[in-house]
């Protein structure tokens, strides 16, 4: 018995050292993207694998925008104080969690207070709050398609990031 209970002991670690040796998931450089913390080539190589389908994340076609991709994520991810397991791509060089909310306005108003960030639109119930953290990487609170329910939290990238 103790024979056979080491060697499942040991699968499991074998198996356990291959998933952590096969480097960060996509959800991992995600998270990078949306807290402002990547490169431009992190920023390149997540639309290198959006471009070819490579993803390892869901697909979350409801809450695609125009112009963009959305998929889940397992567990939640958590990017400044903001946790949800939706991840929004709103264009090439932008990457944000959609958080719910039933006051997404006043919620974006509170957090983009906590962390720092100057409004710079507010139209028709849209909000825009804006940080440039100087590395080429802005952090950002807005209101998504959808300004009644939800809000975007995370980083817009410059456009020759890539």
């Amino acid at each position: 018995m103790k024979i056979s209970l080491g060697i499942v002991t040991l699968a499991g670690c074998l198996s356990t050292f291959s998933v952590s040796a096969a480097g960060p998931s996509h959800s991992d450089l995600f998270k990078a993207l949306a807290q402002c913390q990547a490169s431009a080539q992190q920023v390149s190589e997540f639309n290198g694998l959006v471009d070819a389908e490579q993803l390892t994340l869901p697909k979350d076609e409801a809450h695609s925008p125009w112009g963009g991709g959305a998929w889940q994520a397992t567990p939640a991810l958590t990017v400044h104080g903001v946790s949800s397991t939706t991840l929004v791509m709103t264009d090439r060089f932008s990457f944000f969690l959609q958080a719910k909310s039933s006051n997404p306005k006043a919620d974006a108003q509170k957090l983009a207070s906590t962390l720092k960030l100057e409004k710079t639109l507010d139209t028709d119930g849209y909000v825009d709050y804006q940080r440039d953290l100087g590395n080429g990487a802005t952090l950002r609170v807005v209101s998504t398609e959808n300004k009644d329910s939800d809000l975007y939290v995370g980083c817009s990238y410059e456009q020759d990031a890539s």
